[in-house]
């Protein structure tokens, strides 16, 4: 398996990144408190907005587990891991722009740097698989 993924690196990418899209995925889709606490909406209609992305970071995890272990046709990870890389690029954007005040916020408040950080890591650990392989 550690060989079929590219070397001990890769692996250990492929692997980090499951688990950072399913904690996300997971906490996104079930968690009722993670995305008004976290990104500072007050109502109660904010814990049913983050469920869509949930189900497709989780569809995108399933993606990988299945690439890491070659479940049926599934061998390689570089078509899922090359749009998770361009959906972290047009998030750090998006979320760049937003701190900058290039685009408004959502409730009109300051969007902290941290929003912007966050893709950042994602895309850091696809670019050391990418570079190791």
């Amino acid at each position: 398996m550690i060989e079929a993924a590219g070397g001990m690196i890769p692996f250990l990418c492929h692997v980090f990144l499951i688990l950072f899209g399913g904690f996300f995925g997971l906490s996104f889709a079930f968690n009722q408190n993670f995305v008004p606490n976290s990104i500072g909406y007050p109502s109660k209609d904010a814990m049913y907005m983050g469920r869509p992305l949930g189900f497709l970071m989780i569809g995108v995890v399933l993606m990988l587990v299945a690439t890491l272990f070659q479940i049926g046709d599934f061998t390689s990870a570089n078509e899922v891991i090359g749009i998770l890389f361009i959906f972290t690029i047009l998030a750090f954007l998006s979320n760049i722009a937003t701190t900058l005040k290039m685009l408004e916020s959502f409730d009109g408040n300051e969007w902290p740097i941290k929003h912007a950080i966050r893709p950042l890591i994602p895309m850091v650990v696809i670019l050391i698989r990418y570079f190791t392989l």
